[in-house]
């Protein structure tokens, strides 16, 4: 009996020891809206939406906060409202948290897969930045 309990104390230990070393993926804040009228703070790529331009009726911009926990290959997703799909994404300028879209994902759908990961220099265990996603209705 005594054996058994003290298997089965190792094996819990052990487990607990490979969570607390496991990569943690990113933390995803609460969602703002860039309505159409409103400027844009950033660039979204292949859009002609560049910074300090009109978000464009029938669009909006989405940001979110992400907090880095650790490097992790973990995807985090995104989401339009009702209605809408996803178009493109973008950053800030300088970023301290980069992304590139998850395998499988892709443009064009409501939710969008994305992976979080520290720009070059950035200590992956706090990093934050935005990340912006312009959502067009269909």
């Amino acid at each position: 009996m005594v054996r058994k309990l003290l298997i089965a104390s190792v094996l819990a230990s052990l487990a607990l020891a490979g969570q607390a070393t496991a990569a943690q993926a990113p933390a995803l804040g609460p969602v703002t809206i860039i309505k159409a009228g409103q400027k844009t703070p950033v660039d979204i790529g292949g859009n002609d939406l560049h910074r300090g331009a009109t978000v464009r009726k029938g669009t909006e911009l989405r940001r979110w906060l992400v907090t880095m926990r650790d490097r992790s290959n973990a995807s985090i997703t995104l989401k339009c409202g009702p209605g809408a799909t996803h178009v493109g994404l973008g950053l800030q300028n300088k970023a301290k948290v980069l992304i590139a879209l998850a395998k499988g994902s892709g443009y064009h759908h409501r939710t969008i897969r994305v992976r979080a990961y520290p720009a070059a220099g950035v200590d992956a265990n706090g990093a934050r930045g935005s990340i912006y996603a312009l959502c067009k209705a269909s």
